[in-house]
């Protein structure tokens, strides 16, 4: 059986197709307007002066920058410099490592209390940086400083003692010294920037360029004589993207006897139990005029002082230095009577 015919929309349809064809016709018209509004306008030479004063303002749609030939936007005022290749200062102000007027040393110029500390001032304390170099020794110590770059995210400024003179192992000495901005070096290329290089993977060279490590590694000669040499490396290192990641401050020391040419074990050689522990925080608070160690127990010193990674202690004009390094920085106390806390044997 045939469906039933039913035309009951049949004029209703017709409308729809006669309102449909007068938009479209409107259109047309309406372009053709247009368009010949343009042929007479260039035909007047009037078009130019048209198109300029209905032209919107290119800055409406980025009042706050613009996008260079490669694709990349640049926002008003920014330094004609590679965005986004430098750090953060102190100050809160973005720096480039590419402006010439910027010394990334200057990055490390760091104020102190020591000043505002009277055993400072009277030489009672010891106090980086430090110099202590002497002559007539069999021995004599020049200090070499160097630089290193990796692209324009990573430098490393460094200074160490080299040493010289009639004194056993002197080699085997020298190697030790450079043991510690060598390893910084190292461990940069292989671990750091390899870790990188697995992250970011082929896109290492776009997406990893600003994340590297800023560092100062600066050897002091802290007390030099014909039996002990001590050298103390005062370390700063930043890492990350724009290198606002991670922070490290903390002191390397290395006492070497040099009547034998060997390097001295600074663990055990302290007799540490709970009175060390409480004249240690005591001496700290007088010397360095904060508190830090109250933010951990007698237990955690102690062990920090057994530590070969924590415990800072080397000899000095004024006696030894004693101290840690910490999460927040390092902090160290001088002994003028330490031969009273050295393990008898």
């Amino acid at each position: 059986m045939y469906p039933e015919n039913n035309h009951t929309n049949r004029g209703r349809n017709i409308a729809i197709g006669v309102v449909v064809t007068l938009v479209f016709a409107g259109l047309f018209a309406g372009c053709i307007a247009v368009m010949m509004q343009f042929v007479e306008l260039s035909r007047n030479g009037k078009l130019d002066r048209w198109l300029e004063a209905n032209a919107e303002d290119e800055t409406d749609a980025f009042d706050y920058g613009y996008y260079d030939d490669d694709g990349y936007f640049h926002y008003y005022g920014e330094p004609e410099q590679d965005a986004g290749f430098g750090y953060y200062g102190e100050d809160g102000e973005f720096h480039y490592f590419g402006d010439e007027k910027e010394d990334p040393r200057e990055r490390f110029d760091r104020s102190t209390h020591d000043e505002d500390i009277e055993g400072y001032a009277t030489g009672e304390y010891f106090s980086l940086p430090a110099d202590n170099r002497v002559d007539g020794l069999a021995y004599s110590v020049e200090m070499e400083d160097k630089e290193y770059e990796d692209r324009d995210c990573t430098y490393i400024y460094y200074s160490y003692p080299v040493v010289s003179g009639d004194v056993p192992n002197v080699d085997y000495i020298n190697d030790v010294i450079c043991e510690e901005w060598e390893g910084l070096i190292d461990y940069y290329e292989e671990d750091y920037r390899g870790g990188l290089y697995d992250y970011y993977g082929s896109d290492y060279e776009e997406y990893g360029y600003s994340d590297g490590i800023i560092a100062e590694v600066a050897g002091n000669i802290a007390y030099m004589s014909e039996d002990i040499l001590s050298i103390v490396y005062q370390e700063t290192v930043y890492y990350g993207e724009y290198l606002d990641y991670e922070t490290e401050l903390y002191l390397y020391c290395l006492n070497f006897d040099m009547k034998n040419g060997q390097l001295l074990e600074s663990t055990g050689m302290l007799d540490i139990d709970e009175a060390f522990v409480e004249e240690f925080r005591e001496r700290s608070r007088k010397q360095n005029a904060d508190s830090v160690l109250d933010y951990y127990d007698d237990e955690e010193i102690r062990d920090y002082l057994d530590s070969a990674y924590n415990l800072i202690l080397f000899y000095c004009p004024q006696g030894m230095e004693i101290g840690l390094n910490l999460d927040e920085g390092w902090v160290t106390v001088t002994y003028a009577d330490y031969e009273e806390y050295l393990k008898s044997f």
